[in-house]
Protein backbone atom coordinates (compact mmCIF):
# COMPACT_ATOMS: atom_id res chain seq x y z
CA UNK A 1 0.00 0.00 0.00
CA UNK A 2 1.51 3.42 -0.94
CA UNK A 3 2.55 5.53 2.04
CA UNK A 4 0.09 8.36 1.34
CA UNK A 5 -2.81 5.92 1.20
CA UNK A 6 -1.73 4.00 4.29
CA UNK A 7 -1.30 7.27 6.18
CA UNK A 8 -4.83 8.31 5.18
CA UNK A 9 -6.22 4.96 6.31
CA UNK A 10 -4.46 5.33 9.66
CA UNK A 11 -5.95 8.78 10.18
CA UNK A 12 -9.41 7.52 9.24
CA UNK A 13 -9.14 4.61 11.68
CA UNK A 14 -8.02 6.89 14.49
CA UNK A 15 -10.71 9.43 13.70
CA UNK A 16 -13.37 6.72 13.82
CA UNK A 17 -12.05 5.12 16.98
CA UNK A 18 -11.17 8.25 18.93
CA UNK A 19 -12.77 11.42 17.59
CA UNK A 20 -16.23 9.94 17.68
CA UNK A 21 -15.97 9.07 21.36
CA UNK A 22 -16.56 11.94 23.77
CA UNK A 23 -13.66 12.29 26.18
CA UNK A 24 -11.49 9.69 24.42
CA UNK A 25 -8.12 9.54 26.15
CA UNK A 26 -4.80 10.02 24.37
CA UNK A 27 -1.51 9.62 26.24
CA UNK A 28 -2.80 11.51 29.30
CA UNK A 29 -6.03 11.40 31.30
CA UNK A 30 -8.52 13.99 30.12
CA UNK A 31 -6.83 14.42 26.73
CA UNK A 32 -8.78 13.69 23.53
CA UNK A 33 -7.57 13.64 19.93
CA UNK A 34 -9.52 14.70 16.84
CA UNK A 35 -9.04 15.26 13.11
CA UNK A 36 -10.62 18.06 11.08
CA UNK A 37 -10.46 18.92 7.39
CA UNK A 38 -10.05 22.68 7.11
CA UNK A 39 -11.03 24.94 4.22
CA UNK A 40 -7.61 24.64 2.57
CA UNK A 41 -8.31 20.92 2.04
CA UNK A 42 -5.76 19.90 4.68
CA UNK A 43 -6.66 17.49 7.47
CA UNK A 44 -5.16 18.52 10.82
CA UNK A 45 -4.80 16.52 14.00
CA UNK A 46 -5.34 18.27 17.32
CA UNK A 47 -5.72 17.26 20.95
CA UNK A 48 -7.97 18.93 23.53
CA UNK A 49 -8.13 19.11 27.29
CA UNK A 50 -9.99 21.13 29.90
CA UNK A 51 -13.35 22.79 30.44
CA UNK A 52 -15.35 23.20 27.19
CA UNK A 53 -16.56 26.56 28.54
CA UNK A 54 -13.15 27.74 29.73
CA UNK A 55 -10.75 30.32 28.31
CA UNK A 56 -9.41 29.07 24.99
CA UNK A 57 -5.71 28.39 24.42
CA UNK A 58 -4.40 27.21 21.03
CA UNK A 59 -0.84 25.84 20.96
CA UNK A 60 1.29 25.72 17.78
CA UNK A 61 4.56 23.76 17.76
CA UNK A 62 7.90 24.31 16.07
CA UNK A 63 9.41 22.81 12.91
CA UNK A 64 9.73 19.04 13.04
CA UNK A 65 7.49 18.71 16.09
CA UNK A 66 3.77 17.95 16.62
CA UNK A 67 1.23 18.38 19.40
CA UNK A 68 3.63 16.24 21.48
CA UNK A 69 5.77 19.38 21.81
CA UNK A 70 3.33 20.43 24.55
CA UNK A 71 3.14 17.09 26.33
CA UNK A 72 5.25 18.27 29.29
CA UNK A 73 3.22 21.48 29.57
CA UNK A 74 -0.35 20.18 29.39
CA UNK A 75 -0.45 18.64 32.90
CA UNK A 76 0.51 22.02 34.40
CA UNK A 77 -2.19 24.10 32.70
CA UNK A 78 -5.38 24.80 34.67
CA UNK A 79 -8.19 22.40 33.83
CA UNK A 80 -10.41 25.49 33.74
CA UNK A 81 -8.77 26.36 30.39
CA UNK A 82 -9.92 24.81 27.12
CA UNK A 83 -6.61 23.90 25.48
CA UNK A 84 -6.13 22.87 21.84
CA UNK A 85 -2.68 21.58 20.80
CA UNK A 86 -2.59 21.45 16.98
CA UNK A 87 -0.29 19.46 14.70
CA UNK A 88 0.63 21.62 11.69
CA UNK A 89 0.51 20.37 8.10
CA UNK A 90 3.51 18.24 7.15
CA UNK A 91 3.92 17.04 10.74
CA UNK A 92 2.77 14.11 12.85
CA UNK A 93 -0.55 12.61 11.76
CA UNK A 94 -1.75 15.75 9.96
CA UNK A 95 -1.68 15.74 6.15
CA UNK A 96 1.73 15.86 4.43
CA UNK A 97 1.18 17.71 1.13
CA UNK A 98 3.95 17.70 -1.46
CA UNK A 99 4.22 21.51 -1.24
CA UNK A 100 2.63 24.46 0.53
CA UNK A 101 4.86 25.16 3.53
CA UNK A 102 5.05 28.95 3.46
CA UNK A 103 3.89 30.90 6.51
CA UNK A 104 0.71 31.85 4.67
CA UNK A 105 -0.14 28.17 4.04
CA UNK A 106 0.23 27.19 7.70
CA UNK A 107 -1.66 30.31 8.79
CA UNK A 108 -4.56 29.63 6.40
CA UNK A 109 -4.98 26.21 8.02
CA UNK A 110 -5.05 27.67 11.53
CA UNK A 111 -7.35 30.54 10.62
CA UNK A 112 -9.80 28.04 9.14
CA UNK A 113 -9.50 25.79 12.21
CA UNK A 114 -10.45 28.69 14.51
CA UNK A 115 -13.43 29.41 12.27
CA UNK A 116 -14.64 25.80 12.02
CA UNK A 117 -14.36 25.23 15.78
CA UNK A 118 -15.96 28.66 16.39
CA UNK A 119 -13.20 29.69 18.79
CA UNK A 120 -13.16 33.24 20.13
CA UNK A 121 -11.25 35.18 22.77
CA UNK A 122 -8.33 32.93 21.90
CA UNK A 123 -4.86 33.01 23.43
CA UNK A 124 -2.71 31.84 20.51
CA UNK A 125 0.68 30.41 21.53
CA UNK A 126 3.40 29.60 19.01
CA UNK A 127 6.90 28.21 19.37
CA UNK A 128 9.55 28.81 16.66
CA UNK A 129 7.83 27.94 13.34
CA UNK A 130 4.53 28.03 15.21
CA UNK A 131 5.34 31.55 16.40
CA UNK A 132 5.67 32.77 12.80
CA UNK A 133 2.40 31.07 11.90
CA UNK A 134 0.82 32.77 14.93
CA UNK A 135 2.23 36.13 13.81
CA UNK A 136 0.48 35.82 10.44
CA UNK A 137 -2.79 34.67 12.01
CA UNK A 138 -2.70 37.60 14.45
CA UNK A 139 -1.82 40.15 11.78
CA UNK A 140 -4.73 38.94 9.62
CA UNK A 141 -7.23 38.67 12.48
CA UNK A 142 -9.88 40.97 11.01
CA UNK A 143 -12.69 39.33 13.02
CA UNK A 144 -10.91 39.75 16.35
CA UNK A 145 -10.85 36.07 17.31
CA UNK A 146 -7.58 36.52 19.22
CA UNK A 147 -7.33 38.29 22.55
CA UNK A 148 -3.73 37.36 23.38
CA UNK A 149 -0.62 36.23 21.53
CA UNK A 150 2.39 34.40 23.01
CA UNK A 151 5.55 34.02 20.91
CA UNK A 152 8.23 31.59 22.15
CA UNK A 153 11.69 31.56 20.59
CA UNK A 154 10.60 33.93 17.84
CA UNK A 155 11.89 36.82 15.78
CA UNK A 156 10.77 39.41 13.23
CA UNK A 157 11.08 36.92 10.38
CA UNK A 158 13.73 38.61 8.30
CA UNK A 159 17.37 37.54 7.83
CA UNK A 160 20.10 39.94 9.06
CA UNK A 161 21.49 39.98 5.52
CA UNK A 162 18.98 39.26 2.69
CA UNK A 163 21.85 38.32 0.37
CA UNK A 164 23.37 35.71 2.68
CA UNK A 165 21.54 32.54 3.77
CA UNK A 166 21.40 32.14 7.54
CA UNK A 167 23.04 29.08 9.13
CA UNK A 168 19.57 27.74 9.98
CA UNK A 169 18.42 28.10 6.34
CA UNK A 170 21.50 26.28 5.08
CA UNK A 171 20.94 23.57 7.68
CA UNK A 172 17.30 23.08 6.62
CA UNK A 173 18.21 23.07 2.93
CA UNK A 174 20.53 20.10 3.50
CA UNK A 175 17.78 17.80 4.84
CA UNK A 176 17.09 14.68 2.76
CA UNK A 177 14.36 12.03 2.75
CA UNK A 178 14.12 9.84 4.71
CA UNK A 179 15.24 11.99 7.63
CA UNK A 180 18.19 10.40 9.38
CA UNK A 181 17.97 9.54 13.07
CA UNK A 182 21.21 11.38 13.82
CA UNK A 183 19.93 14.57 12.18
CA UNK A 184 16.67 14.29 14.12
CA UNK A 185 18.51 13.63 17.39
CA UNK A 186 20.95 16.51 16.97
CA UNK A 187 18.23 18.87 15.81
CA UNK A 188 15.95 18.22 18.77
CA UNK A 189 18.64 17.96 21.45
CA UNK A 190 20.19 21.18 20.13
CA UNK A 191 17.07 23.19 20.93
CA UNK A 192 17.65 22.79 24.67
CA UNK A 193 20.41 24.20 26.90
CA UNK A 194 19.71 21.76 29.73
CA UNK A 195 19.15 17.97 29.31
CA UNK A 196 15.64 16.85 28.42
CA UNK A 197 13.77 13.82 29.81
CA UNK A 198 15.07 10.89 27.70
CA UNK A 199 11.64 9.43 26.85
CA UNK A 200 10.32 12.85 25.79
CA UNK A 201 13.41 13.49 23.66
CA UNK A 202 12.96 10.16 21.87
CA UNK A 203 9.34 11.07 21.15
CA UNK A 204 10.41 14.35 19.58
CA UNK A 205 13.17 12.66 17.58
CA UNK A 206 10.60 10.28 16.13
CA UNK A 207 8.34 13.21 15.23
CA UNK A 208 11.10 14.86 13.17
CA UNK A 209 11.51 11.63 11.21
CA UNK A 210 7.86 11.81 10.12
CA UNK A 211 8.34 15.18 8.41
CA UNK A 212 9.01 15.37 4.65
CA UNK A 213 12.26 17.07 3.68
CA UNK A 214 10.20 19.35 1.41
CA UNK A 215 8.87 21.10 4.50
CA UNK A 216 12.37 21.97 5.70
CA UNK A 217 13.39 23.02 2.18
CA UNK A 218 10.54 25.51 1.91
CA UNK A 219 11.34 26.93 5.34
CA UNK A 220 14.94 27.37 4.13
CA UNK A 221 13.70 29.47 1.21
CA UNK A 222 11.83 31.68 3.63
CA UNK A 223 8.55 33.52 3.36
CA UNK A 224 7.19 34.69 0.05
CA UNK A 225 5.72 37.79 1.73
CA UNK A 226 8.25 40.66 1.80
CA UNK A 227 5.80 42.83 3.77
CA UNK A 228 5.63 40.40 6.71
CA UNK A 229 7.44 42.70 9.16
CA UNK A 230 5.23 45.67 8.25
CA UNK A 231 2.11 43.58 8.87
CA UNK A 232 3.24 42.78 12.41
CA UNK A 233 2.41 46.36 13.31
CA UNK A 234 -1.28 45.54 12.73
CA UNK A 235 -1.39 43.02 15.58
CA UNK A 236 -4.00 44.08 18.14
CA UNK A 237 -3.83 41.09 20.51
CA UNK A 238 -1.95 41.61 23.76
CA UNK A 239 1.44 40.07 23.07
CA UNK A 240 3.96 38.32 25.32
CA UNK A 241 7.42 37.28 24.15
CA UNK A 242 9.19 34.41 25.92
CA UNK A 243 12.85 33.83 25.08
CA UNK A 244 15.73 31.77 26.45
CA UNK A 245 19.00 33.69 26.65
CA UNK A 246 20.89 30.64 25.31
CA UNK A 247 18.65 30.39 22.25
CA UNK A 248 20.90 29.41 19.32
CA UNK A 249 18.36 30.48 16.67
CA UNK A 250 17.03 33.85 17.82
CA UNK A 251 18.89 36.60 19.63
CA UNK A 252 18.07 39.36 22.10
CA UNK A 253 18.23 41.72 19.15
CA UNK A 254 15.40 39.75 17.53
CA UNK A 255 13.33 40.20 20.69
CA UNK A 256 14.07 43.92 20.77
CA UNK A 257 12.93 44.19 17.13
CA UNK A 258 9.64 42.46 17.96
CA UNK A 259 9.11 44.74 20.97
CA UNK A 260 9.47 47.76 18.68
CA UNK A 261 7.24 46.37 15.94
CA UNK A 262 4.33 44.76 17.84
CA UNK A 263 2.37 47.44 19.74
CA UNK A 264 2.30 46.99 23.52
CA UNK A 265 4.30 43.75 23.53
CA UNK A 266 6.50 42.76 26.46
CA UNK A 267 9.31 40.25 27.04
CA UNK A 268 10.05 37.67 29.73
CA UNK A 269 13.59 36.25 29.33
CA UNK A 270 14.56 32.85 30.74
CA UNK A 271 18.14 32.68 32.03
CA UNK A 272 20.34 29.74 31.00
CA UNK A 273 17.61 28.39 28.74
CA UNK A 274 17.63 27.33 25.09
CA UNK A 275 15.28 27.65 22.14
CA UNK A 276 12.52 25.36 23.47
CA UNK A 277 12.01 26.86 26.90
CA UNK A 278 8.67 25.10 27.38
CA UNK A 279 10.55 21.78 27.15
CA UNK A 280 13.17 22.78 29.69
CA UNK A 281 10.84 24.53 32.15
CA UNK A 282 7.27 23.39 31.42
CA UNK A 283 5.94 24.25 34.86
CA UNK A 284 7.36 27.78 34.81
CA UNK A 285 6.10 28.29 31.27
CA UNK A 286 2.60 27.14 32.25
CA UNK A 287 2.69 29.52 35.21
CA UNK A 288 3.80 32.48 33.06
CA UNK A 289 1.10 31.70 30.47
CA UNK A 290 -1.57 31.40 33.16
CA UNK A 291 -0.53 34.71 34.74
CA UNK A 292 -0.60 36.43 31.36
CA UNK A 293 -4.10 35.12 30.71
CA UNK A 294 -5.62 35.82 34.10
CA UNK A 295 -3.97 38.96 35.50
Amino acid sequence: MPFARSNAVLRLFMAMSLAGIAGASWAQPGLATFFVKVETGTTLQYVVQGDPKGQVVVLLHGAGDSWHSWELVLPHLPKTFRVYAVTLRGHGLSDHPAAGYARADFAADIGSLLKILELRNVTLVGHSLGSFVAQVVAANDALGRLSRLVLIGSGPGRPPDPNTPSPVSSYFASVKDPIDYRFARDFQAGTAFTPLPPAFLETMIAEVQRVPAAMFHELARGSADPQHVEKLGRIKAKTLLLWGDKDSMFSKRDQDDLLKIIPGSRLIPYANTGHALHWEYPERFARDLTTFMTK
